[in-house]
């Protein structure tokens, strides 16, 4: 008989796998290939599909340099809706399990019940992987990548670092987010090492080859790149405008800027630069400029820009994890969506009573099957942000009272440098929840370690 325990492998297990089949069943009918750029997926797919048989296919000539063409390949390795959504599930399972061991084994937590349970309620987690889009398999393999990282990190043997960087080069030609922070990072995980030692060893020097093999993994596209713009380019580019639009998050800012891909203020600016003509706001030319443009209005008024990292600050405390597509919010398919946008962005800019006027007012048509999304929606909601509030709190505790063993510790460094980074992304570009959700399972191992190191600390002391 399957012993009904959390510490029983077999019963947590199953348990993860009904939980994310059951994500996946309540989220399929809003899945839609109609979002998130797949008809460029498609695109590329048929344009691999076009070099395998090598001939010329001239209608793919409008493929520019965004997005990155990752998505491209499992569009043409699973061409339905069914067959991906099975695929990015299976590697979030995977993904799950391969931290849960690690915890485990590697790290030997106490609070096996605790890790676990925060695992199965990861809902915002398990909806992140039902969308058809690249961040899906990108957070999987990112997780893969830094695993291997932490297992060098522990026991210091070369394979390790192989293993991760080729993750991390997959990765990066699925999404560039994490290309900069790979090339950072070896250099901050030397400085950690320094100060915990006083000592940099060759073996930790190996950390950069990581970049070096992401590298050689984006050669491709950097040929492809130059093919499209005589310019050998790693990551994608649209840079330029998501830093653009950024700005429109700080709302009634003095820019006129929202943050919208259709900008109006972004659109005329490239009308006037490239003469009327049409030029994407994510080609290799128009993304100079609009970085151009950025720099030029950040310097211009700065106390601007500084309040625009305040608010985005505050949405990401309000909104720091995705809540999924459970009512089809993407579409605006279920009742009432008016209402809870204008809600949503009351709530955001602290108008309470402009809130309590919504919900008072409103007549709410909602349906059976709605309150039961919503139900889910909000439960989603509030488990992420209880995660991402006792992470926060967590951290300045541990560096109020037990400094020291964060800082020797690799991992929890590592760990906290990853969000640091995810974090300034939010703050200094755009935020999304989606982004952020990508290292969600880093805020979990977080959390873990450094309560397990609490508790520890608080065991040896009423000892």
């Amino acid at each position: 008989m399957i012993k009904i325990s959390l510490k029983n492998n077999f019963f947590f297990y199953s348990s993860l796998f009904f939980i994310i089949l059951l994500s996946s069943i309540i989220s399929y009918n809003n899945i839609s290939f109609d979002l998130y750029f797949n008809n460029k997926y498609r695109d590329y797919s048929n344009y691999f599909l076009s070099l395998l048989k090598g001939i010329e296919n001239t209608g793919l000539n409008n493929l520019n340099t965004f997005p990155l063409w990752g998505y491209g390949f499992i569009h043409l390795i699973f061409n339905s809706k069914i067959k991906i959504l099975i695929f990015q599930q299976l590697l979030n399972f995977i993904t799950i399990v391969k931290v849960d061991q690690f915890l485990i084994s590697e790290k030997k937590i106490k609070k096996i019940i605790l890790s676990r349970t925060l695992m199965l309620l990861s809902l915002p987690y398990f909806f992140f992987h039902t969308q058809m889009w690249p961040k899906s398999v990108s957070s999987s393999l990112l997780i893969f990548s830094i695993l291997q990282l932490f297992y060098f990190l522990e026991n210091k043997k070369k394979y390790h670092l192989l293993i991760s960087g080729i993750f991390m080069g997959v990765l990066c030609n699925f999404r560039s987010d994490y290309f900069f922070m790979i090339c950072v990072l070896p250099f901050l995980l030397l400085i950690w090492e320094f100060y915990k030692s006083r000592n940099i060893t060759f073996i930790s020097l190996r950390l950069f080859l990581i970049p070096l093999i992401t590298f050689f993994f984006l050669i491709p596209w950097g040929v492809y790149t130059y093919l499209k713009t005589d310019h050998f380019i790693l990551n994608s580019t649209n840079t330029g405008h998501t830093f653009f639009i950024g700005l429109g998050q700080l709302p009634d800012n003095k820019w006129g800027i929202t943050p919208r891909d259709d900008d109006k203020l972004m659109k005329d600016l490239l009308k006037v630069e490239f003469k009327d003509k049409d030029v994407s706001s994510v080609s290799f030319t128009a993304n100079k400029f609009l970085i151009k443009e950025f720099k030029r209005l950040v310097l211009e008024d700065p106390v601007e820009w500084i309040k625009k990292c305040f608010y985005s600050f505050r949405l990401l405390l309000l909104d720091p994890f995705y809540v999924g597509n459970v009512g089809n919010f993407q579409k605006n398919k279920i009742s009432n969506i008016q209402e809870i946008r204008n809600l949503e962005s009351a709530v955001y800019r602290f108008k309470f009573k402009e809130s309590y006027k919504i919900v008072a007012n409103t007549k709410w048509l909602f349906s059976k099957k709605e309150i039961f999304q919503l139900i889910i929606t909000i439960l989603t909601k509030l488990i992420g942000l209880s995660l991402f509030f006792c992470s926060l709190i967590i951290i300045l505790y541990s560096f109020l009272k037990i400094p020291r063993k964060i800082f020797d510790d690799g991992i929890v460094t590592s760990s906290i440098l990853i969000i640091a980074y995810q974090v300034s992304i939010s703050i200094l570009a755009f935020h999304m929840p989606v982004y952020n959700t990508t290292i969600y399972l880093i805020y979990l191992v977080l959390f873990v370690l450094l309560f397990d190191k609490i508790t520890f600390n608080q065991t040896v002391k009423d000892n």
